[in-house]
């Protein structure tokens, strides 16, 4: 009977230590997608612009102001400019004929993160306005679109 035993736990061994020594091989495959999508933002703002008009100075008074922007690299933009034709006086009914110089302007940020990209504008107040002592003021608006 001992012998019996003996082979019963041989058999029964064998097949285990088959699985064991590793007959086989399973995997599994994915794909791993990262998207980027066009992104733009103004990373340094124009200043506030303060200017001294005399209505009797044979000149225009100008100033420029800069917006700083970057892009994703690879981004196309449009730039467009929102700017009142005058200044409203705050205590008068006056206003101060201006203009803002360029109005739009487009492109595609290649360098991304290597650079900042800018756009550049002059304000002009025509020489020769017949308004009030006051303060003028109005609002420009620089939209960058992508």
């Amino acid at each position: 009977m001992k012998k019996l035993v003996i082979a019963g736990l041989t058999a029964a061994v064998i097949p285990f230590a088959a699985m064991a020594a590793g007959n086989g091989t399973v995997s599994d495959d994915f794909t791993i997608t990262a998207t980027v999508s066009p992104y733009c933002e103004i990373t340094n703002g124009a200043q506030d612009i303060s200017v001294n008009y005399n209505p009797y100075a044979d000149e225009a008074v100008t100033a420029s102001a800069t917006t700083g922007f970057n892009c994703v690299k690879g981004t196309s933009y449009n730039i467009t400019v929102t700017a009142p034709s005058a200044l409203q006086g705050q205590n008068t009914g006056d206003s101060l004929n201006i203009s803002v110089t360029p109005t739009s302007n487009s492109g595609t940020d290649n360098n991304g993160m290597a650079g900042e990209e800018s756009f550049a504008m002059t304000i002009t107040i025509p020489a020769g306005q017949d308004v009030s002592v006051d303060t003028y003021q109005g609002t420009v608006t620089v939209d960058i679109s992508y």
